[in-house]
């Protein structure tokens, strides 16, 4: 059941996570807060709110628009209310105070950050949509400077498209860092395991001290009774988004999740039924999965979409693949020809700046990331391993930053950067405080990793490091829900996207979910990679465009085919589409790029 609203004069109506449907649980009782205490935590969110600085990486993350002027998050007031302000090339940015804890209304507070494309079409105005990027960890500010102006496109311009940045990520404060900088960060990660994580090697110590490692300083920092990190769960965003669709007077939730986001758009649809509107979930992973701190279904797909590199680059020919053979196996047979090489001898590429050392490791991590988004990067892989073939060091120089993000320290800043670019330490505040807790066992962990190597013996060593992050993590959150993952009814249909060869989430987890949430619609999308961002479809865009405007699920068995494949390129005439769907797949064709990485740090 789900329960009465309540009126709070500091927050609005909302329905309180103390009183949600059976299911959700508290760490603690319900805390009373002195005047003492109420004053100095206060102040306290009011520093941390207010000061925070960076020192961070120009590669961190994809750029914004470079014409965009400058706006600093810090300078704009957090309010207990959504006050929009100008911001960017005619955007509205605000920060939102919600209560850290629903159940201590006037304790501390956390302020989300929003970022808005306000709807074009005044006149059919149907109200926000709210992105959520993935991660857990994703920027929803960040995605709306690098792909809302396109989203906007897909979805029609009579909505708002609203990315917030969910607690302790992004430019929303307090922050999720167990490090005193990013630099220090960055120095940390420098004394990674060059080699691959193999279970039964001596690789596993040493990962796992660091993780380890990690955790505990996670406990200081970001821990402790008011600690972000205890406030930080998917349950607590649920109920964030909720504040927001209604102060924006929106009772119910119009959503559109990618990888992660269909994590949250999952608890979402379980915990409120009554405040979906449209919600989409798009490369699902199995809710039930990630709550039971598993992580073994994902790459059930992965070796097919490793695979389709050898096959379309195949099928483009010489003129668009630089490393074309006369069959698919003879591309492949080169590939891991030149993986062994330098597995023995490592490539050292002394003219790029800073200098790189070429590993296994390093390409093979390479080729896994490339899965998620083939359009973008296959070209990129294909062209490293020619240069290689070729010991050509002019072009390994000039690939390098996009081989490897290179470490840079600029710890004398003048002002704060954008906030997205500094990493922070959510996914596991999020993934692993979401989760069942678990303590490591070394047996279980070789069976595990095991199960991953048939699945994808190329994935496996790069994604098996969330099984140990998870085993380690003492931060536990104030409050998750355990309840059904899953509702017989919802206020409106969700929808469900599926690629049907994803890399991290398969088309059977897209499948278990539709089955688990009554009326939702399936949409499969015939394409390679993570979301259906990853390939241009018309076809799909349509369909997601249907069911935001007119709430029109897909018939059964719907199926989508793409109009563009990697080196292949487009796979239809251009030339023969009209003014209106041209304008939409070049649209389709910039979001290609900006698909999220989940799982990966």
């Amino acid at each position: 059941m789900e329960t009465s609203p309540i009126k709070s004069e500091a927050y609005g109506p909302h329905v309180a996570l103390s009183s949600s449907p059976a299911g959700f649980i508290h760490s603690k009782p319900r805390a009373t807060l002195s005047r003492r205490a109420k004053v100095l935590l206060v102040l306290l969110t009011a520093a941390v709110t207010t000061t925070l600085q960076y020192c961070w990486s120009a590669t961190d993350q994809p750029q914004a628009d470079s014409n965009a002027p400058e706006f600093n998050w810090f300078a704009l007031e957090p309010s207990r209310s959504i006050q929009w302000a100008p911001c960017y090339s005619g955007e509205k940015c605000a920060r939102l105070l919600l209560p850290l804890d629903y159940d201590t209304l006037d304790g501390p507070t956390t302020a989300i950050a929003l970022r808005m494309i306000p709807a074009q079409d005044k006149d059919n105005y149907r109200g926000p949509i709210l992105i959520n990027p993935g991660g857990p960890g994703g920027s929803g500010t960040n995605l709306i400077a690098r792909a809302g102006r396109n989203i906007s496109r897909v979805v029609g311009d009579s909505f708002d498209i609203l990315g917030f940045d969910p607690r302790g990520i992004g430019a929303s404060t307090p922050s999720a860092n167990c490090f005193d900088s990013d630099s220090q960060r960055k120095l940390w990660a420098l004394q990674d395991e060059h080699r691959l994580l193999n279970a039964s090697d001596d690789t596993l110590p040493l990962v796992h001290a660091r993780i380890k490692t990690v955790a505990r300083r996670c406990e200081e920092k970001i821990g402790g009774e008011w600690g972000i990190g205890r406030f930080m769960s998917t349950a607590h965003v649920s109920r964030d988004m909720l504040e927001i669709s209604k102060q924006l007077g929106h009772g119910k939730l119009q959503y559109w999740g990618f990888s992660y986001g269909s994590i949250l758009g999952q608890y979402f649809s379980a915990i409120y039924p009554k405040n979906v509107g449209r919600v989409i979930i798009d490369g699902v992973y199995d809710s039930h999965n990630y709550r039971g701190a598993l992580w073994n279904s994902n790459l059930v797909d992965a070796d097919a979409v490793i695979d389709s590199f050898f096959h379309f680059c195949h099928q483009a020919g010489p003129e668009k693949c630089s490393l074309y053979e006369s069959s698919p196996e003879k591309i492949r047979d080169r590939y891991f020809s030149l993986l062994a090489a330098v597995e023995a001898e490592p490539v050292p590429v002394a003219n790029a700046d800073p200098p790189l050392i070429i590993t296994r490791k390093v390409l093979q991590s390479q080729l896994f990331r490339g899965a998620y988004k083939p359009l973008a990067a296959f070209g990129l892989i294909a062209d490293t391993i020619l240069a290689l073939e070729r010991k050509n060091a002019t072009a390994l120089a000039a690939l390098a930053p996009k081989i490897a993000d290179p470490t840079e320290c600029e710890c004398e800043c003048a002002l704060p950067p954008e906030p997205w670019r500094a990493s922070n330490e959510a996914f596991e505040a999020v993934a692993c405080g979401d989760a069942d807790a678990r303590a490591f066992d070394a047996g279980e962990y070789g069976e595990y990793f095991g199960g991953l190597a048939r699945e994808s013996a190329l994935a496996a060593p790069l994604w098996a490091e969330t099984y140990i992050k998870c085993a380690e993590w003492r931060v536990r959150p104030k409050g998750r829900w355990t309840g059904p993952l899953e509702a017989t009814n919802t206020s409106h249909p969700i929808l469900v996207v599926a690629p049907r060869y994803d890399p991290v989430c398969p088309m059977k987890d897209g499948k278990t979910v539709h089955e688990r949430f009554g009326g939702s619609g399936l949409l499969i999308q015939n394409s390679y990679g993570h979301c259906s961002l990853a390939a241009p479809s018309l076809c799909t865009a349509k369909h997601v465009r249907a069911y935001m405007v007119n709430g029109t699920i897909p018939e059964p068995g719907t199926e989508c085919e793409v109009d563009e494949l990697p080196f292949v390129g487009s796979v239809n005439n251009v030339h023969a589409l009209s003014a209106e769907d041209a304008e939409l797949l070049e649209a389709l064709k910039g979001l290609s790029s900006v698909v999220p990485t989940f799982g990966m740090p």
